[in-house]
């Protein structure tokens, strides 16, 4: 499937049997999903009484305070299942799949006749998915580098392999897999 989104959905629904997916992580994604709709203001359409339902069961206001999926089901661990996330993420998807959130609608048909497919709700995790791509891979070089001038200082001999040297080294191409054992 290209689109995990779908996938993730039918597990929400129980449409998956429970040893393929992780109840948390299924929990948190509805919550983020059903968000975005309300963000595109498709509140009446998707999910009217949510909100409401949300603060009647679990008692917080899911758009308030910027909640990410996460933030939501920890909230309900926190509130009603003794701060245990599994329990909670269990609780919301079988209030979910029960109708104790209200009536909701997970995908949008299309808006017009020449629209191929159901609309695409983009969620919040992937907007800023692409810019914390960048700033992580920048993260990890940096502290990649910091290891290795740490261990240089300490007199630890690296192999040259991590130094990026190791074709130079050994005179001839690096073969991936091989590492620096030759045999006995």
């Amino acid at each position: 499937m290209i689109d995990q989104s779908d996938a993730v959905l039918l597990a929400a629904c129980n449409c998956i049997g429970d040893a393929a997916y992780d109840n948390q992580a299924v929990a948190a994604y509805l919550f983020e999903w059903i968000k975005a709709l309300h963000a595109m203001g498709k509140r009446d359409v998707a999910a009217p009484q949510w909100v409401d339902k949300c603060i009647e069961r679990y008692g917080f206001h899911p758009l308030k305070d910027d909640l990410t999926g996460e933030d939501m089901l920890y909230k309900v661990a926190d509130k009603s299942c003794h701060g245990n996330p599994e329990d909670a993420s269990r609780k919301v998807l079988q209030d979910f799949r029960r109708g104790r959130l209200g009536p909701i609608c997970l995908q949008l048909a299309p808006l017009s006749e020449e629209d191929l497919g159901q609309q695409k709700v983009v969620l919040a995790t992937e907007i800023q998915h692409d810019d914390s791509q960048q700033n992580l891979q920048e993260e990890r070089l940096a502290r990649a580098a910091e290891a290795m001038k740490s261990a240089e200082e300490q007199g630890l001999e690296l192999p040259p392999i991590v130094h990026g040297n190791a074709a130079e080294d050994q005179g001839s191409t690096v073969e991936v897999g091989k590492g620096l054992f030759d045999g006995w």
